[in-house]
């Protein structure tokens, strides 16, 4: 365990079994990292791990020393197989993951050589029950079919397969010759007369065809002493081997039969999952593989409740052992279909060179970013300097799409407003970076703030659904709220007391709970202290603003206690720490980052530096501060540290900057002027 999440490892990752693993987890709540481990740089499971390494080929020789030099490079507490081939690997090798400290959910090396070989299951279980299909002995088998002891159709398979691998269907003798010494030939296992697709089935027999239809799954599965956890039965039909329509089935006839084999798995060394394949027929259960591992439909019964990962990992781990019991919804079905990922081609340097490879000519794209809030106080400021930067393609989002044109066009690749995100005329496709700025300032009021909160919901819900790799969400220091005294770290809990507060820590708790959902999109929130500072889109409604203004137009400041302590952020360094953030590597990101400037000032040093700045640029002229008598002790202040270190980043401006950039700015304002007008007219 690090940093108080298990850290689990899929071996294999890339097949459908690894992928229906990773799926189950991820549906879990336990707090896991997890690794996925493959030698396919596009093995589709590994990108909804938390990290992705590689390791080499089952069959290599080296197969097992890697893979533990891999599980202990990544501090695995617990790996799962995801292929049936390494099963018999990790059984024979099981004692070398055991004195590295790494746990396998795997049973017995006995069990698992059993079940991979066809014959060696049938003579094994054959006498505990007769629920077996009929095996037939490939040496004598030509002279048994002219005595007419065994007819056609028959079906065969290799002795080692799983699934509907290599399976041929026999209705002659000449099709015997199909067959090789990898074979073994077992009658076929008939549906019921009375079954929906019996017809369908029996006349795809008699075209040699094998139709994956009425077939059972039953799903057992055992803890880590062998102890019952649960079971499970579905009716499926089959494509290609892979289950694509599923149905609960609880029946009788079923589970006399596994009542019977149970015991001596459990004797044999079952332990965590037992796929039993079969059909009902008019002769009851007719089984025709079992298989000691977790299957590709794992994740879908994870999603009908019956999470037989989950249960075994809680069990190997020590995670409420005992109590880990699960059972199917039976109110529910399962249906499956292809699935799609889109990946940033830099998220695997493999894939990269090979994209370099193939495109040798072509150069490479900027990165879209695309920016919402855009005509605000950040978001003008910092796409003016994207502009003069030139590392992005800018896509520029505003509730105001007229103003965002008159200040940006010719300027920003696109420009978008509420109604393109409502009739999906973005295009999320093409966006690398979502960087979100949108939001609602503290004084519009707890309406404008609501619907803010939906718009963040929408918006993070439309990106990530559309798979866009990384988004940045400017958050607020004031989701700490005031109970905790600063310095405030990422690691505090958080207490937002106002409306505003804690619609921003919904939209950063929405964020990290979509990501649980898709592995792939990095993300981070930058928890900001409050800007300040002359610049375009500045409204003056804040308290320093108006001390500003206050003090440049001479009339006296009052101040009501005094002591209330700020960390203020100079808008020029908010720009220039997004801009080294949009340049980073976002794998690299961490979830969440406070962002301020590091200094903290009460409201009297602060309006004393104001009345200085200004008297030194208004020929020493300095008005009053008037001290009104106050209990308030507000106190804002955040360690910043963790964002410095990780970008090597700090701010360069000071207070006196900060307070210079207002008076050069507020004094060019209609609102100045329109103070010294009346002043002139009193």
């Amino acid at each position: 365990m690090k940093n108080s999440h298990y850290r689990i490892g899929i071996s294999c990752v890339g097949s459908g079994i690894g992928q229906s693993i990773v799926n189950s987890l991820n549906l879990s709540s336990i707090p896991m990292h997890l690794i996925g481990l493959g030698n396919n740089p596009f093995a589709y499971g590994a990108y909804d791990c938390d990290e992705f390494d590689y390791t080499p080929e089952v069959h290599s020789d080296n197969y097992i020393d890697e893979l533990i030099k891999a599980c202990s490079k990544h501090g695995i507490d617990l790996i799962i197989p995801g292929f049936d081939t390494e099963l018999i690997l990790l059984a024979r090798n099981y004692k070398k993951f055991e004195k590295a400290g790494i746990k396998i959910i795997l049973s017995s090396e006995g069990l698992i050589s059993k079940l991979r070989d066809k014959n060696r299951m049938l003579d094994e279980f054959k006498p505990v029950s007769d629920a077996f299909v009929r095996f037939h002995d490939r040496s004598s088998l030509k002279i048994e079919i002219e005595k007419g002891k065994i007819k056609f159709p028959l079906l065969a398979k290799p002795f080692d397969g799983s699934g509907s691998t290599g399976i041929i269907i026999l209705n002659n003798i000449h099709d015997l010759q199909k067959i090789s010494e990898r074979h073994i030939v077992q009658e076929i296992a008939f549906p019921k007369q009375n079954d929906q697709d019996y017809e369908i089935f029996c006349e795809k027999i008699s075209k040699n065809q094998n139709l994956q239809v009425s077939e059972v799954s039953i799903q057992v599965v055992t803890g880590a002493k062998g102890e019952m956890l649960g079971r499970m039965a579905t009716y499926n039909k089959l494509k290609d081997g892979v289950p694509i329509e599923i149905i609960p089935i609880d029946n009788t006839e079923i589970w006399s039969v596994v009542d019977e084999l149970l015991p001596i798995l459990i004797q044999l060394g079952l332990r965590g999952p037992l796929n039993i394949q079969g059909r009902l027929t008019d002769d009851g259960l007719k089984i025709f593989e079992m298989n000691p591992r977790f299957t590709g439909i794992s994740g879908l019964r994870a999603l009908m409740g019956f999470n037989e990962v989950e249960a075994c990992v809680k069990e190997w781990l020590g995670i409420d052992n005992g109590k880990n019991q699960i059972r199917i919804n039976s109110n529910r079905f399962g249906t499956r279909q292809t699935a799609d990922k889109s990946i940033p081609i830099e998220s695997n340097q493999k894939i990269k060179n090979i994209a370099l490879k193939l495109n040798k000519a072509r150069r490479g794209e900027k990165k879209a970013v695309l920016i919402t809030g855009a005509s605000g106080y950040l978001g003008q400021n910092l796409i003016f300097e994207l502009i003069r930067d030139e590392s992005f393609d800018i896509w520029a989002f505003s509730r105001n799409k007229s103003k965002i044109e008159d200040l940006f066009i010719g300027k920003v690749k696109r420009i978008f407003d509420k109604h393109d995100l409502s009739m999906g005329r973005i295009p999320f496709g093409h966006v690398d970076v979502l960087l979100h700025l949108g939001f609602a300032r503290p004084f519009k009021g707890n309406q404008e703030i609501a619907d803010s909160l939906e718009f963040t919901f929408n918006l993070f819900s439309s990106a990530v659904a559309l798979q866009v790799p990384a988004i940045v969400n400017i958050s607020s220091q004031s989701v700490y709220g005031l109970n905790t005294p600063p310095l405030w770290k990422e690691s505090m809990s958080v207490e937002p007391s106002t409306p505003y507060a804690q619609a921003k820590h919904a939209a950063e708790l929405f964020l990290e709970s979509l990501h649980k959902y898709n592995k792939q999109f990095r993300f981070t929130s930058l928890r900001m202290a409050r800007l300040h500072g002359g610049a375009n889109g500045l409204k003056p409604v804040d308290a320093i603003s108006k001390f500003v203004l206050q003090a440049l137009t001479l009339h006296p400041i009052t101040i009501y206690g005094g002591q209330q302590e700020f960390e203020l952020l100079d808008i020029r360094d908010a720009v220039g720490a997004i801009m080294v953030l949009l340049k980073s590597d976002s794998k690299k990101w961490k979830t969440i980052y406070n962002f301020g400037s590091g200094e903290i000032h009460n409201l009297m040093s602060i309006a004393n530096r104001i009345v200085h700045c200004v008297a030194l640029m208004n020929g020493g002229k300095k008005t009053q501060i008037l001290v009104e008598s106050n209990d308030i002790t507000t106190r804002f202040g955040m360690d910043s540290s963790c964002f410095y270190n990780d970008f090597s980043w700090r701010p360069i401006r000071n207070i006196d900057d900060t307070i210079i950039s207002l008076i050069d700015f507020l004094k060019n304002q209609k609102l100045f002027k329109r103070i010294q007008s009346l002043d002139r007219e009193q």
